[in-house]
């Protein structure tokens, strides 16, 4: 009798929760078996089982857990034991068919962790959403990187990229098609037609002539700085507000199926050529790192290309209802463009430009420049011709290189001289900062920071600084970690005054203008703060934000010396993007700090 109290918990508990997440009722224990607990359900619905006992993992498996279909036929399932031990996530491998009632079966070789079992196998029903006729107005092209020669990358096992994006690409097509909607893909297997000279074009012409509404790539990442370096990260044109919407569905949904670590939503940059030819919103999946032992196992395993499948095909469908509407505006008109800078800058050509749209509004559109480089190394004007997706006309960019001016004199500094810590904002290991139209912050702050250091050096000042370089693929460093190094920097030299330049960056991009941070109740801080607040907006142009409480920094916490932060402006403007995008923009932020930092030295 004790033993048949603790059979029906275990039952009770088992189709409460189902019940639960199917309808929010409970039932009576007489109505446990061959009841229904859900109509209308997704086709990629996980149900979860509770029980009142932690559970003998060995007996979980799909033996005695079974999804069968109306004609008793088993579908493939994955099952997770939750962490508590008390109970168990069943999900299909593959989608469930639209219109179809299934049937999940708890068998009684369940067994408790004490060895008690189930007295009988439980049994529920549950029936799945009909087929939606709507999704067929949309077509969807998948793109499964690389392929034929081109391996991709290949992980220490002999995993190959391109067998990992078509097999999820394969899978990710089926799960729309089961929804309605029109796939195409750039290949179904890996004979390949074009080489490595044509292969991007000929994806965005299948693509393009399919008149897709949407362009997903998918591949498989790697790092070869670090073996730890992990996780799911989804890459967007940033000329089109839809694709950062359908990165943001995939890379949520991802994330919640595989578990993997998250990497965030990114804008592409010019290295994402994949990103740039198609007419419609563009998305590139980067599933997980080859060079990550333990991750390409996983990346590897049917489990996990099922699931990512199911969730970009998912984050797709729900991001459809704004393609539509998004591709019936056009390009009407776009501006020819111009810009200089100083000779041996490094430079890069506009991955996208502002555009008038049909229905009269601004908006960012892709953009292929011919040629595509840019070569600093004399003095001169330059042309290049631009084709943008979606405009007949030519763009014209003229590029105007500056002979380069001559750098300050160092002077040796004198015994005693004040130190000055100049710290270029991110750029160490994974802390890369922000970005917008095109710039990285990273790379701006590392420019403005040694033009810094340079002008105070001729003036005698001691310039200690906490980077030269680039160093996010050299030296493997989290984000606090970098910050910790900064502030050791400057404690270890004995600085007078540690300045930390940075740029800023906001969802609304019309957010604007240049604004200083320092630690509250510092007086000395206070000062240069204003001094280089006031230096910095009067130089720019920008908008003065003022200055802001910085206590609250890692840097200015766990540094010595007065710690100022300024942000020099938004990435994410158009204008003050176009004002520190150029040379010349950073040699006037730089000049103005310089001279802020002077003057309140009294030099």
């Amino acid at each position: 009798m004790k033993i048949t109290r603790v059979y029906m918990m275990i039952l009770l508990s088992f189709i409460c929760v189902l019940i639960v997440f199917a309808k929010g009722n409970t039932v009576h224990a007489i109505n446990y078996n061959g009841i229904t607990i859900g109509n209308d359900v997704e086709t990629n619905k996980s149900w979860n089982i509770k029980f009142n006992m932690k559970l003998d993992q060995s007996t979980i498996n799909d033996s005695n857990i079974v999804v069968t279909g109306s004609t008793g036929n088993t579908i493939p399932i994955s099952l997770q034991v939750e962490k508590d031990g008390m109970g168990i996530v069943v999900t299909p491998k593959s989608q469930y068919s639209y219109g179809k009632t299934y049937n999940l079966t708890v068998k009684s070789g369940v067994k408790a962790l004490n060895g008690k079992n189930m007295s009988s196998e439980a049994k529920v029903q549950f029936g799945v959403k009909s087929n939606p006729s709507s999704n067929n107005k949309y077509t969807v092209t998948i793109d499964a990187g690389h392929g034929g020669t081109d391996a991709g990358n290949v992980s220490e096992a002999g995993l190959k990229e391109k067998d990992v994006d078509l097999s999820v690409a394969l899978k990710t097509g089926k799960v729309l098609e089961q929804n309605g909607v029109n796939v195409i893909y750039t290949r179904k297997d890996d004979n390949v037609t074009w080489n490595d000279s044509t292969n991007l074009q000929a994806r965005f012409d299948i693509a393009n002539n399919a008149k897709s509404n949407l362009f997903v790539s998918l591949h498989v990442n790697c790092y070869t700085g670090s073996a730890l370096v992990n996780g799911i990260e989804t890459y967007y044109r940033t000329s089109n507000d839809s694709a950062k919407n359908t990165a943001n569905n995939i890379q949520n949904d991802l994330i919640s199926y595989t578990g993997l670590s998250n990497r965030g939503i990114k804008e592409g940059t010019t290295q994402h050529k994949i990103l740039m030819g198609t007419t419609a919103p563009a998305v590139m999946v980067e599933l997980g790192f080859m060079t990550n032992p333990k991750e390409s196992q996983l990346i590897g395993s049917e489990d996990f290309q099922n699931k990512s499948a199911s969730a970009i095909a998912n984050g797709i469908l729900k991001s459809l209802p704004s393609l539509q509407e998004e591709n019936t505006i056009n390009v009407s008109s776009i501006s020819n463009l111009s810009d200089s800078i100083i000779v041996g800058s490094k430079y890069s050509l506009p991955t996208s430009v502002q555009a008038t749209m049909s229905d009269g509004t601004s908006k960012k559109v892709n953009i292929v420049w011919n040629p595509n480089t840019v070569d600093t190394s004399k003095a001169g004007i330059f042309t290049y011709k631009g084709t943008a997706v979606g405009y007949s006309k030519t763009v014209t960019f003229t590029l105007t290189v500056k002979a380069k001016q001559i750098d300050p004199t160092p002077v040796t500094p004198s015994e005693g001289a004040p130190i000055i810590v100049i710290d270029p904002g991110h750029g160490i290991g994974s802390d890369i900062g922000s970005n917008g139209n095109g710039f990285q912050e990273d790379d701006v702050t590392l420019s403005v920071g040694l033009k810094v250091g340079k002008i105070l050096e001729s003036k005698g000042i001691k310039v200690i600084y906490t980077r030269t370089t680039d160093e996010r693929k050299t030296t493997p460093l989290t984000v606090t970690e970098s910050l910790q190094r900064r502030c050791d920097t400057a404690n270890n030299a004995g600085a007078a005054y540690m300045i930390s330049i940075h740029t800023n960056a906001f969802d609304d991009p019309a957010a604007e203008g240049t604004e200083t941070l320092y630690y509250t109740g510092s007086v000395k801080g206070e000062k240069m703060a204003e001094a280089i607040q006031k230096s910095l907006s009067s130089a720019l142009g920008t908008y003065s934000r003022g200055l802001k409480d910085g206590s609250w920094l890692y840097i200015a916490k766990h540094t010595t010396a007065p710690t100022v932060l300024t942000e020099l402006g938004f990435l994410t403007n158009k204008n003050d993007a176009g004002i520190l995008g150029t040379d010349e923009g950073r040699s006037k932020a730089a000049q103005a700090i310089a001279s802020a930092i002077l003057q309140v030295l009294g030099i």
